[in-house]
Parts: C-alpha cells; structure tokens; sequence
C-alpha cells in the first residue's frame, strides 16, 4: 500500500512539473513560435527552438514517461537530472545565475521524484549492457556539441543581440549552450543501456532534429545557427539515433523496483 501510494504521488508530481515546463515555463509556446513565428515575426527562430526543445521535449518527455511504468523508467528521472546539470554548468559558464537557480529548483524535482521512484535504488546503477552504435553516435557529437556550447556560453557572457530572445526573464543564449550539453550526455546516457534507455534516445534525437530544422528554416547567420551545412549533419545524426532507438531490442527488462518491505 505504501508503494502505491508513494508511486501515485510520483505521477502527480511529474504530471505538474511537465505541465509547469510546458506552460508557465513556455517551453511549447516557444517551440512552436520558433517553426511558425506567429509571436515575434520569426526574429529569433534558432533562440527559440532551442528553449523549447529544452523545456518543451527534454524535460517534460522525461518527467512524462513516468506515468506509466515508472519502474521500467529510471531514465527519466536521470533526463531531469541532466537538464538540471546542463543548466547549472551553462549558467555558471555564461555568468547568468538566474539559470543555476533554476538548475537548483530542477535538481529539487528530481529529489523529490527521486524519493518517490518505486526503483530509486537503480538511480546510479551501471546499465546491463552498452549500445555500440550509440555509443559511437555521442562519441561523434562531443566536439561540436562542447564547441557549441562554449559558443553559446561566451554570447551570453558577452551580452549578444537579440536583446529579446527571452523567456521569463532568462535571455535564450544560456539554454542553447544547455540544449546542446542535454543532447550529448542524453546520448551517452542510452549508450549506457540505462533502464528505459530509449527515453534519452529519443528525447536527444527529436531535440537535435528540432535545432538543426529550424537552422533550416531560417537564414544561415541566424543567432543561434551554426549554417544549414551543420544543419544538415546534425539533422542526419538525429535520424540516425532515433532509428536506433527505435529498432527492436529485447534488452528493455525493467530493472526489479524495491521489495514492498523496504517502501514502507
């Protein structure tokens, strides 16, 4: 009974951070206005994408997957952690500390989901066995991945234009070096074979596909753009990961959640 209880209350608490990342925190409204442009004329169409493929996929994707089998889901609770980790690095690295309190605010809904997961002990566990092709996907993103997010870091430090690719007062420079941070240890993270390791696969790959479209989508030189050369590679290397991903696989056991004795 405990369990249940604890487990009902870990779905709450995940819905209303995946709600709360969607909304109040516009992780949709941005995504969608970086393809349409219907808010800001499309001025900031990259800056936009890249805030909501973080708060409008990653993190809700993450906190989302745990309300159905959550203990088959570990994954997700680790995706949160990782945007967490993103953030605070991104933060620190841009001088922007309104980010590292909102990493401090992400990394307490992990804790708290945390000490609700019906399988918290596997939080840290080694995953039962590594995806090669995976493994070789994130070895292939690391350099532009961390040169990005320099990049992208050292705009925000700098105080580059535009002055209002902003969301809830945090400029979108800082989640783009966080976006790109998120996307490569999601990758390895599943390269791992960390249990439900398809929801950091998958969840890297639709976010890296979103950046690299709406790269495509707007001129070159756009902020937040590395060219529709990059566009287009990264786009092919989403593919790629969402196909693994995707493809059959029986190493998907859920690892065992704790005994009813130990919940309590």
């Amino acid at each position: 009974m405990a369990m249940t209880s604890r487990t009902a209350w870990l779905r709450v608490v995940a819905l209303i951070g995946a709600v709360a990342s969607l909304t109040i925190n516009f992780g949709l409204i941005d995504l969608v206005d970086g393809f349409t442009g219907y808010v800001d004329q499309a001025r900031n169409q990259v800056l936009d994408v890249g805030w909501g493929a973080l708060f409008g996929l990653i993190l809700p994707l993450g906190l989302l997957a745990q309300l159905r089998a959550p203990e088959a889901r570990i994954a997700g609770i680790q995706q949160t952690a990782v945007v967490a980790l993103a953030l605070a690095v991104s933060g620190a690295a841009g001088e922007q500390w309104w980010y590292v309190a909102l990493a401090v605010g992400i990394a307490g809904l992990c804790a708290i989901l945390l000490a609700l997961h019906p399988a918290r002990r596997t939080f840290l566990a080694r995953g039962r066995r590594p995806e090669p092709i995976l493994l070789a996907l994130a070895a292939a993103a690391i350099v532009p991945s961390l040169v990005y997010a320099w990049r992208m870091a050292s705009a925000a430090r700098h105080g580059l234009p535009p002055a209002d690719a902003v969301s809830n007062g945090l400029h979108h420079w800082t989640a783009m070096a966080a976006l790109a941070l998120v996307v490569l240890l999601l990758a390895l993270l599943a390269a791992v074979g960390t249990s439900g390791w398809r929801i950091p696969a998958i969840s890297a790959s639709i976010a890296a596909g979103a950046w690299a479209i709406s790269c495509l989508l707007a001129p070159a030189p756009a902020p937040g753009s590395e060219g529709h050369a990059w566009a287009w590679a990264v786009l092919a290397w989403a593919g790629l990961t969402l196909s693994v991903a995707a493809w059959p696989r029986t190493r998907d056991e859920p690892l065992a959640a704790e005994p009813l004795g130990e919940a309590a």
